[in-house]
């Protein structure tokens, strides 16, 4: 079976720890980033199969970032999962990810999502 790639862009230090322990064990390789500085060079490097992206990064808007990486070739192929704090519904985004998360998330629930988003890559 091939690992599957996820990035984590997330600037909760909290949730940098728990993500790697979420996917211990299965087919993942986990790489995280704590602000969206060199995210090109990062996603060039890595070459995730899959993006969670925080809704608010510092103080950089995660839907901002989501529609930078739609908008370009090298990136829009990639699934993005969004990640929010707040209740938002997808049609109120404004970018378009594959799908939109609440934390308090259930592991099973990310789990799952990832693997029926990254079956086809």
């Amino acid at each position: 079976m091939m690992i599957k790639k996820i990035l984590i862009i997330d600037d909760d230090s909290d949730l940098q720890e728990v993500f790697p322990l979420m996917f211990e064990g299965q087919n993942y390789q986990i790489k995280a980033a704590l602000h969206i500085e060199n995210i090109e060079e990062i996603i060039a490097d890595f070459k995730p199969d899959i993006i969670l992206l925080d809704i608010w990064i510092d103080r950089v808007d995660g839907r901002v970032v989501c529609n930078y990486l739609k908008s370009h070739q090298s990136t829009a192929h990639i699934p993005i999962i969004l990640i929010s704090g707040v209740l938002i519904d997808i049609d109120d985004v404004n970018c378009r990810p594959e799908a939109i998360i609440q934390k308090p998330f259930e592991i099973a629930e990310i789990i799952g999502l990832i693997d029926e988003l990254t079956q086809s890559t």
